[in-house]
């Protein structure tokens, strides 16, 4: 609370702001000018959601973020009127890290109720921190196109800078509930060295050096993001520079290991529907009798014409016809969407008994579990084509012919086609992809058996490998779930 000396008091359209001096020009006789810098595109959405919309805004004098923290719900106002707000839990926070020399953000204004006692939306501005960006971003976005030796490199110094930031964290007290790569931004300089901040500090909790069953949680959900997609080196290599020593404790790292394992399938059993609900990453479907579920990026009025017309891509002759029969018929054409158009694979399973429609009151229909199932698979980094819709015709209140969207792999094939294409290669050289092909596709098997999944049609006919000449890395895909 000292720190909030160094601030001035404004209380405009009821919020008491605390705010850094010379910083009073944000705000108008109402409160932040937030509405003329939208709509001057000073300020965008970052995140958007129930709970809270952060805003990035960019003037010509200042750089920062504001986070507006509602009560969407009479849980979280139950809570706010016990507690501080979420605004000021988070500001006394930075400062707690702060002070203790990890790296995070610093806060220029605090914006909570005139009025102690009313629940009300609550706001926090931070400055920018220049040239960063997520740490996740960065991993599975720039990181790859860089070549190979740059990457390696650059992976050894992240796991390390990770390693110490989690040491010096955990010695100073500091426990971070919802630690994952989304909650630390990277900043690189010159020479490629990685420098790390702490964000997102709500969760945080602070007091005296970490015990070990504390470190040990904190620990596994940081490793519930990277056990899934770093290699046991890099992890190792994170591990050593954590405790400071080249003492691998090999009992530790199984335990640590096995408990992440527990917690991921508990995380992923928890989220596994959250693909049939509306959030931020999906959202519900219906137009006249059809009804179902689409990714976010794809709103109802994008999708519009396939929803008042299901079957239309089917009949349109400019489509190419992948498949039809009684069961099912498959077509691939290009969808236009917010980013332009998008090649997709169409798929209508067709009602082949009278009974399909009752038993799809107590069991999910084949189009519906095809897609929960996709997105299962993507959420434990297993490759799959990622479905962005499906639905079904309603009749009586019955679900009748289902439709599923999906991406299309690229320059992919099925692996029979794939194995025979390779018999037209030289003879070492069809040994060698054959050999790496064998390679991905046990690994696939064994990591889908590990994170507690099968496929009941596992056959060459639903495997895809990519790219279809076979240069460079293989990938091979599940498809048909």
């Amino acid at each position: 609370m000292e720190a909030m000396a160094e601030f001035i008091v404004l209380e405009r359209g009821g919020v008491r702001w605390q705010v850094r001096p010379g910083l009073q020009y944000l705000f108008g006789p109402d409160g932040l000018r937030l509405d003329e810098w939208l709509a001057a595109e000073q300020a965008h959405i970052v995140k958007h959601g129930p709970h809270r919309t952060v805003y990035h805004v960019v003037l010509p004098e200042l750089d920062f973020y504001l986070k507006h923290n509602r009560l969407a719900d009479c849980r979280a106002k139950l809570r706010e009127l016990v507690r501080p707000s979420k605004a000021r839990s988070e500001y006394e926070h930075a400062q707690a890290v702060a002070a203790r020399q990890v790296p995070t953000f610093e806060p220029l204004a605090l914006g909570e109720p005139c009025r102690a006692w009313v629940a009300r939306d609550s706001f926090l501005i931070t400055r920018t921190l220049p040239e960063t960006q997520p740490l996740h971003t960065f991993l599975e976005t720039l990181l790859p196109q860089w070549s190979p030796g740059r990457q390696a490199r650059l992976r050894q110094r992240l796991a390390t800078a990770l390693g110490r930031l989690l040491a010096r964290m955990h010695d100073a007290g500091i426990a971070h509930h919802d630690l994952h790569p989304g909650n630390l931004l990277l900043r690189l300089d010159a020479d490629d060295h990685p420098e790390l901040f702490l964000i997102d500090l709500h969760a945080v909790r602070i007091g005296a050096p970490l015990s070990w069953r504390a470190r040990r949680g904190n620990l596994i959900l940081l490793n519930r993001w990277f056990a899934l997609r770093a290699e046991r080196t890099d992890r190792l290599r994170f591990w050593r520079a954590y405790t400071g020593t080249k003492d691998q404790e090999p009992a530790k790292i199984t335990d640590l290991e096995r408990r992440t394992l527990a917690s991921n399938l508990r995380m992923w059993r928890k989220l596994d529907r959250r693909c049939l609900r509306n959030n931020r990453h999906f959202h519900c479907v219906h137009l006249g009798d059809v009804a179902g579920h689409a990714v976010a990026e794809f709103a109802t009025n994008v999708l519009a014409p396939l929803l008042a017309d299901p079957d239309a891509p089917f009949e349109q002759p400019n489509n190419i016809v992948l498949k039809r029969s009684a069961s099912s018929s498959v077509v691939e054409f290009d969808l236009p969407g917010p980013n332009g158009p998008r090649r997709v694979i169409y798929k209508r399973f067709a009602v082949t008994r009278w009974s399909d429609p009752w038993a799809a009151l107590f069991r999910s229909p084949p189009a519906l579990r095809s897609y929960i199932m996709g997105h299962c698979l993507l959420l434990r980094c297993l490759p799959t084509p990622r479905p962005l819709a499906v639905w079904h015709r309603y009749r009586h209140g019955l679900a009748r012919e289902g439709y599923l969207l999906t991406e299309k792999v690229a320059n992919a094939l099925e692996l029979r086609s794939f194995v025979e294409r390779l018999y037209s290669l030289p003879a070492a050289q069809c040994r060698t992809c054959l050999r790496r092909l064998i390679d991905q596709t046990a690994h696939l098997v064994a990591t889908l058996h590990q994170r507690r999944l099968s496929h009941r049609d596992l056959k060459a006919a639903n495997l895809l490998v990519s790219p279809a000449d076979g240069q460079g890395d293989l990938s091979v895909h599940v498809i048909d779930l």
